[in-house]
């Protein structure tokens, strides 16, 4: 499919260039680019590797640093660092990074360039290197030569930038929609339904109910070979490996220093080993000492860490102390260290025996709960087929605050008001509801019922049971599509687009050689960027 992009490519690229070159400038120069980052030890490590070529460390730093302040100014400060990981956000911050290197390339194999006219012309076109709306060469110099070392080193960069997003545009041009599959979307989405629902939530109902010691032993006898099951399902929450919480001081010297050069930084960190020794206090000496800018304001504390997420050497030497004691120096590639461990987390395995009355206990509440809240849900299709509302019949929290309003008692599960509520107008996306998620069978029994009919079953969903009723039904009307057909058939192409990137990005990754350092997703490695302090 792509062998027929090159034959476009002058005619995307004006609008490729002048799409991204701002956005282009402010992650290549904003905080925590590769410029204005602060390198510290987690550098020395990988955070993936891709065909061969390296995703250091500083890299995914930068780029998490941008995506997570980018949430931010969306959401402002109660975006928050838990909320982040809540979010996934390391996993998407690693995903692009990889795929960037795949379009690259994959774009340099199938011919796509950027030429030197087009990457003059969309230097000149970023406001942050213009002066009165003219382009500054001495301020745009200045500008690269801080941030990058050179000129060539930035415009390197940029053309990968470009070709990157060249590759992309080229790929979604491929994309058609036909008039007869935008009129089959419309009939799909015009087919609508607004259900009201109550969900019967089973972490609540595990609250209510009480499971004794018999209960466990008689669970655990009749359920062996599923509880053994569990434990193997579930190593990591049986299994938790060494880390260490450490501070550090560094005393930069690189790799290709001289022998004096390289002794003299040395010599440092030796004397700042004396005089910890001696009683200083070592977060102290960091503040004062350590060239490592992004732990410096910070005592040189790192966090916890795991194996693999350090350079070797620092790993060795922090693995090898107990809490309280200090190293010897450290060499890295970037420079003498000397490392205090503050805390030692020992690894620590729960055996199948200890786990198993842990896990049968939670099995048999589960079960348990699962049976109480069958009978309520059913109890409450039965009233709701005898012509009850469940609106009336679970009214929110705040029913019967307001004096005008009839008097309703919220009704509580394990201390937790179930409500009735809308899912709101939704059309058909498999078992896909509102507010609820999958839920096999509950969609395609609604869109066959009528307004205000209740749903005949209890559906079952790992959140626990629901009822529903249809409050609204909604079908297509033929004399609107005229009027809906362009809208439609512009979020139809941007659908269609996502769905070919995402299937031949996929493809790339699959045929690729692609290696991700999981520690930096299992948030090991602590985030220091410039975007977050």
């Amino acid at each position: 499919m792509l062998d027929t992009l090159r034959a476009n490519s002058r005619s995307v690229l004006t609008y490729v260039l002048f799409g991204i070159i701002i956005v282009v400038f402010v992650i290549s120069f904003g905080p925590g680019s590769r410029g204005c980052t602060d390198t510290s030890v987690l550098e020395a490590t990988y955070a993936a590797k891709v065909n061969g070529v390296t995703i250091t460390a500083a890299d995914f730093q930068q780029h998490y640093g941008q995506i997570f302040r980018s949430y931010q100014q969306r959401a402002g400060q109660a975006f928050t660092r838990e909320l982040a990981d809540q979010l996934g956000l390391r996993s998407v911050a690693m995903n692009q990074l990889v795929e960037r290197e795949l379009v690259i390339e994959e774009a340099r194999r199938r011919g796509v360039r950027v030429g030197d006219e087009d990457l003059s012309r969309a230097v000149k076109e970023i406001p942050a290197f213009q002066t009165d709306g003219r382009f500054d060469i001495d301020l745009y110099t200045r500008a690269v030569a801080s941030a990058y070392g050179s000129p060539s080193n930035f415009e390197e960069r940029l053309r990968s930038d470009l070709a990157y997003q060249k590759m992309l545009v080229l790929l979604r041009e491929t994309v058609n929609v036909s008039p007869d599959e935008v009129r089959e979307a419309w009939l799909a989405e015009s087919d609508r339904v607004n259900l009201v629902v109550v969900r019967f939530p089973l972490a609540a109902g595990r609250s209510e109910v009480k499971v004794t010691d018999a209960d466990v032993k008689a669970f655990l006898a009749a359920n062996g070979p599923r509880v053994d099951q569990f434990y193997k399902d579930n190593p990591a929450r049986f299994e938790k490996k060494k880390r260490v919480r450490a501070r550090h001081i560094l005393v930069k010297v690189p790799e290709s220093a001289g022998t004096a050069e390289d002794a003299a930084a040395k010599g440092k960190i030796e004397a700042l080993a004396e005089r910890a020794r001696k009683g200083e206090d070592f977060g102290k000496l960091a503040a004062e000492a350590s060239e490592d800018p992004s732990s410096k304001d910070h005592g040189g504390e790192l966090g916890f860490f795991g194996e693999g997420t350090m350079a070797k050497p620092f790993e060795d030497a922090a693995f090898a102390l107990q809490p309280g004691q200090i190293s010897g120096p450290v060499r890295t590639r970037f420079g003498w260290h000397l490392v205090q461990v503050e805390e030692v987390q020992p690894p620590q395995t729960t055996s199948i025996d200890a786990a198993r009355p842990e896990i049968a206990r939670e099995l048999a509440e589960t079960e348990a709960a699962k049976a109480l809240l069958r009978k309520k849900a059913e109890a409450a299709l039965a009233a709701a087929r005898a012509g009850r509302s469940l609106a009336g019949l679970y009214p929110p929290a705040d029913a019967g605050k307001d004096a005008k309003a009839p008097k309703a008692a919220p009704v509580k599960i394990g201390g937790q008001v179930v409500s009735a509520e809308e899912t709101g107008p939704f059309s058909r996306s498999g078992d896909y509801v509102p507010r609820l998620g999958p839920v096999p069978g509950l969609a395609a029994d609604a869109f066959e019922a009528g307004s205000g009919q209740v749903l005949g079953r209890v559906y079952e969903t790992a959140a626990g049971p629901v009822v529903a009723a249809v409050k609204e039904r909604q079908k297509p009307d033929p004399a609107r599509f005229a009027e809906k057909s362009e809208e439609l058939a512009s979020r139809l192409r941007n659908r269609r687009e996502a769905q070919v990137e995402a299937a031949w990005l996929k493809e790339l990754r699959e045929k690729a050689d692609v290696n991700v350092n999981e520690a930096f997703l299992r948030g090991e490695v602590p985030i220091r960027s410039p975007d977050l302090e």
